[in-house]
């Protein structure tokens, strides 16, 4: 039987004291260490396949049941519609579900973290790509944890992602083949390092339209990120307060993109205050596939992100890591391709030919 590898182990591996390795596995925020020092501690782990001792008690123990999924807002039903999917298969396998909101706050998502080390959670889902990259690491040594977002710099955590730049060129394409010339991206911040998804989008959209005679113009929210999301209606105002800017300057985009549907739904809310018709005058995309774009007085053209599938597949990519033995074996990645949804807020852009 080979020998389990030790916090000494890791600590001759990574050219570090045995203390610091135990301070950092342990994931106290009170005490701080470079960067680059936690980096090469969770290399060597990782290469040691080490595997603390809340994770070995935890996989021993079928009596621990309880999964952590930790969500950036309700605002938006892209959220809410993940964790029902997810929480529908945890209880179908006799497992609990405890959710946490972090308001995009990188503070608010570190408290949990702590949380987390210190409770007798027997995994955790992000739904989001999480801020904290080297302490998500850490806690996945003492537990199995899975992303839902692009895969970005975690590609040794699990994973459920769909492709965010093909999503984008999807929506480029759409629009070129109904001739718009002239398009707007109305989007909240992209700083943040958890907005993968969303800078991919535009990446994609940026990428097709690229050596063509499309004017593009791209209007990103200023708001503090983290602040930001206890602001009822964000990304709905975001979308609104835009297109209204845009209307007011005399600019005519043809067609309007969000960056995803609830800034959409705000940018057909002032469209419709402007008189400006739908999809006559001005065509409107998003992108998710929340439930309510396909209600008749919205039928909003976005792209499919397969939310059900998504939440549900996180869930069994954590139940399939917390049956194995051993980290090594435990990372796994499900893809997702986009899927364009077409309906009646997209439309030729005026004077095109048809």
């Amino acid at each position: 039987m080979d020998k389990k590898a030790t916090t000494t182990d890791i600590a001759r591996l990574a050219g570090v004291s045995q203390s610091t390795v135990s301070l950092i596995l342990s994931g106290r925020s009170d005490i701080s260490f470079a960067p680059e020092t936690i980096q090469r501690v969770y290399e060597a782990a990782h290469a040691l396949n080490y595997q603390t001792r809340r994770r070995q008690n935890t996989l021993q123990d079928s009596s621990v049941n309880l999964i952590a999924v930790i969500y950036p807002t309700l605002d938006n039903p892209y959220y809410s519609t993940l964790i029902q999917s997810l929480e529908n298969a945890a209880l179908s396998n006799g497992y609990r579900v405890i959710c946490y909101n972090t308001y995009r706050d990188p503070d608010l998502e570190n408290g949990f973290l702590q949380l987390m080390n210190d409770s007798a959670f027997c995994g955790a889902v992000f739904t989001y790509l999480p801020y904290h990259h080297e302490k998500v690491r850490i806690l996945s040594l003492s537990r199995p944890v899975v992303i839902i977002s692009d895969k970005a710099q975690l590609s040794d955590i699990s994973t459920v992602e769909l492709n965010s730049a093909a999503a984008g060129r999807l929506i480029a394409e759409h629009l070129l083949d109904l001739g718009h010339k002239s398009i707007a991206f109305i989007t909240t911040p992209l700083k943040a390092s958890s907005n993968t998804q969303r800078i991919r989008r535009l990446e994609g959209l940026k990428e097709r339209l690229a050596g063509t005679d499309v004017r593009l113009t791209v209007l990103e929210s200023r708001e503090d990120y983290s602040r930001s999301y206890y602001l009822k209606d964000f990304e709905y105002s975001v979308g609104y307060g835009f297109t209204e800017q845009i209307c007011r300057s005399g600019e005519k985009p043809t067609a309007f993109i969000g960056v995803n549907d609830m800034v959409a739904y705000g940018i057909l809310d002032a469209l419709k205050d402007r008189g400006i018709r739908v999809p006559e005058q001005a065509s409107v995309c998003g992108f998710d596939n929340i439930f309510p774009s396909r209600f008749h007085t919205i039928e909003l053209t976005t792209v499919d992100s397969f939310l059900y599938e998504k939440g549900r597949d996180a869930f069994e990519l954590l139940h399939r890591t917390m049956q194995g033995s051993t980290l090594s074996q435990s990372v796994f990645t499900i893809e997702y391709k986009p899927q364009l949804v077409v309906r009646k807020s997209t439309g030729p852009a005026p004077g095109a030919e048809k």
